[in-house]
């Protein structure tokens, strides 16, 4: 699946060694273990020993418990050798690397371990050099892996959120199978002109992406997508260990998320990270970022410019008043990226009523967290010692300024729509998101989002799925082509979903259809 969400990240300039390696040594003698272990421990790299054994069923037990990223086995082990415990060990933790520790005389019994799947092996008394060498092999092949399992956890997230696949897809060989997952979904907030702010936005998701490059490991997964909505959204995904290791590191990387988000804000361009709870299975996470991005406009007056749990939205949306306030603030931000003079007073007048409803003068907390947001939305001061009639009297004379000092940007929205529709007509058969084509025009997913609304009625993913159905019932008058082949060529993997939404939307199964104007062709006087 390719779906692009934000470019693809830059070169790394971070020393080839970023993630922690989790090491387990398996050996009989105990001076070959520490041995080993001060090799290890002189090549100053990230290794996180999680255990030694002494013999083949202790082995496997430790694989089991840590599911470490490198074993280290004597192939001589009392109770059970090195290779029967590796073919154990290799069912509990498929994801660990084996490298066998054997001397000349079992030089032959060490290619049989390559057959089996072992990484590579060490003569002993092992090399430093020759250890350090199999290492950085290790991990070169080890990022890639992480990688891999990264874009798979997207893929799958992304299938889902763009109607490639239902929640009840076949998750036998999928990476959410048995997950636990944390989320967050980051929000922006400018006055810059589009493309300026496009620009910013998709700086933050390269060096997001990066960031997560240099975090991840094969017992946790880091996903970056655009949400159809046009939100940015982050997903952590962990199968429960048993020392909670995995969860652990997940965790501070959404703490640590908001720190990287400060890094890139600043008084024209502000994130936000709104920071979900643990969810249990893929329906269930679905169910958090559809609440989260609910929950969004409250940002507003929780104060904009860090992370919110979702407690605290929760804890807002409560209080009266308080939703709707954000949703109109939101509105008057919106009709001034527009250069809506006359939609931009409309909003003033709600926003009066509603400021004299809440008392807004007597709440000096919620005062500021608005005048911070409109500040940063439109580029308009409203000092906090003032009371809300003055505001008005402000905004109402920024209004009056607004069309002729905001420059227009480069592409009117007709053009942009016009793209935006050719580009879904000759691409709808691929795995395209909002994301990708926002890049392309160098525009935000959230406005692409709007524009999309504004022409056709309706979302994005809506407009998408009713493009490549509308071609599947051109397909399906052709008779030699198989229903499987019709939902492939116009972009879904499972025959199945494909009859569900082609069902959904015609009223009846693909099969059904071709029946249908089968019949009603042959019953057609010929010529």
């Amino acid at each position: 699946m390719a779906i692009m969400m934000l470019s693809d990240p830059l070169p790394s300039q971070c020393p080839i060694w970023s993630s922690t390696v989790r090491i387990l040594i398996a050996d009989d003698e105990y001076l070959a273990r520490t041995s080993l272990r001060s090799m290890l421990e002189e090549l100053d790299l990230p290794l996180d020993f999680v255990g030694e054994a002494t013999n083949g069923e202790e082995l496997v037990r430790l694989i089991g418990q840590s599911l470490p990223d490198v074993a280290f086995v004597d192939i001589r082990m009392p109770k059970l050798n090195g290779l029967e415990a590796i073919r154990k060990g290799k069912m509990v933790s498929p994801l660990t690397k084996w490298f066998i520790l054997t001397g000349f005389p079992e030089f032959d019994y060490a290619k049989e371990a390559i057959q089996l799947g072992v990484s590579d092996y060490l003569l002993k008394p092992v090399n430093p050099d020759e250890l350090s060498r199999v290492l950085n092999a290790f991990y070169e092949e080890y990022q890639k892996q992480i990688t891999a399992l990264n874009k798979q956890l997207e893929r799958d997230l992304m299938a889902i959120q763009y109607g490639l696949a239902s929640l009840e897809f076949d998750r036998s060989e999928s990476i959410l199978r048995g997950s636990r997952f944390i989320e967050a979904v980051v929000v922006f907030d400018s006055h810059l002109p589009e493309s300026s702010k496009a620009a910013r936005q998709f700086e933050f998701g390269r060096a997001l992406r990066n960031w997560i490059a240099r975090r991840a490991d094969t017992h946790s997964r880091l996903a970056l997508m655009v949400l159809p909505s046009g939100e940015l959204a982050t997903v952590g995904a962990w199968t429960p260990l048993l020392d909670g290791k995995a969860e652990s590191e997940l965790r501070q990387y959404f703490q640590d998320l908001e720190q990287e988000a400060r890094h890139f804000s600043d008084q024209d361009f502000t994130i936000t990270i709104l920071v979900g709870p643990e969810a249990f299975n893929e329906a269930n996470l679905q169910e958090q970022l559809d609440h989260l991005q609910q929950l969004a406009p409250l940002r507003i007056v929780c104060g904009i410019g860090q992370a919110i749990p979702i407690r605290a939205l929760l804890e807002q949306a409560q209080r009266p008043g308080r939703l709707e306030l954000c949703n109109q603030l939101l509105s008057l931000s919106r009709c001034y990226r527009e250069k809506s003079y006359l939609n931009f007073s409309r909003a003033l007048q709600s926003l009066d009523q509603t400021f004299a409803k809440l008392s807004l003068d007597e709440n000096q907390a919620l005062k500021k967290a608005v005048s911070i947001f409109i500040r940063r939305s439109i580029h308009c001061s409203l000092p906090v010692e003032q009371g809300h009639a003055a505001w008005m009297t402000l905004l109402q004379h920024f209004g009056e300024r607004m069309v002729a000092e905001i420059p227009k940007e480069e592409s009117s929205s007709a053009d942009l729509i016009q793209q935006v529709l050719k580009f879904i007509d000759e691409n709808y058969r691929d795995d395209i998101g909002i994301g990708q084509i926002a890049e392309r025009l160098n525009i935000t997913p959230n406005y692409l989002s709007t524009l999309v609304h504004k022409k056709t009625g309706t979302n994005f993913m809506s407009h998408l799925k009713k493009v490549r159905l509308l071609k599947a019932k051109e397909l399906l008058n052709d008779p030699n082509i198989q229903i499987q082949q019709v939902a492939e060529q116009v972009g879904y993997s499972s025959a199945r979903h494909f009859a569900r939404l082609f069902a959904e939307q015609f009223g009846c199964l693909p099969s059904e259809y071709r029946d249908r104007t089968r019949e009603e062709a042959d019953s057609r006087p010929h010529a």
